[in-house]
């Protein structure tokens, strides 16, 4: 992917983790998503006391661009200050359900990682076995 996609990602996905609601962890994370037709969404984690209730920012990004139509996604910045964040479990599922060819970039103040969706989830649940 271009450096300066990338960057404008980033950028935009540590813009969006400004605005998290993280009083449990603290540990503010931004997400931003790039569509096929160019739309961006981005999102940030949003805690709940329970916790099972809270909300990666993944998947607040990936619903914004789902219910927005931006439905083929390209690629997804995850920006935390601290350290590299790695999409969850079901974020990763999420993922490859709206974007199989996806890029991710994973960002902190200090380093810049990309993958694939495949490496970060490659035995997905995908529709051929349902």
């Amino acid at each position: 992917m271009e450096q300066d996609i990338i960057s404008k990602l980033v950028k935009k996905a540590k813009e969006a983790g400004e605005r998290a609601y993280c009083p449990y962890s603290e540990t503010p994370v931004g997400a931003c998503v790039l569509t096929q037709n160019g739309m961006v969404f981005c999102g940030c984690n949003i805690e709940n006391i329970t916790l099972t209730d809270s909300i990666g920012a993944v998947q607040v990004a990936v619903a914004k661009a789902i219910s927005e139509g931006g439905n083929n996604i390209m690629a997804v910045a995850i920006y935390c200050d601290k350290r590299l964040v790695f999409p969850s479990g079901s974020e990763r599922q999420f993922l490859r359900e709206f974007g199989a060819r996806s890029t991710i970039i994973c960002a902190s103040r200090e380093e810049v990682q990309e993958f694939t969706i495949q490496e970060l989830l490659p035995y997905a649940i995908t529709n051929d076995e349902i």
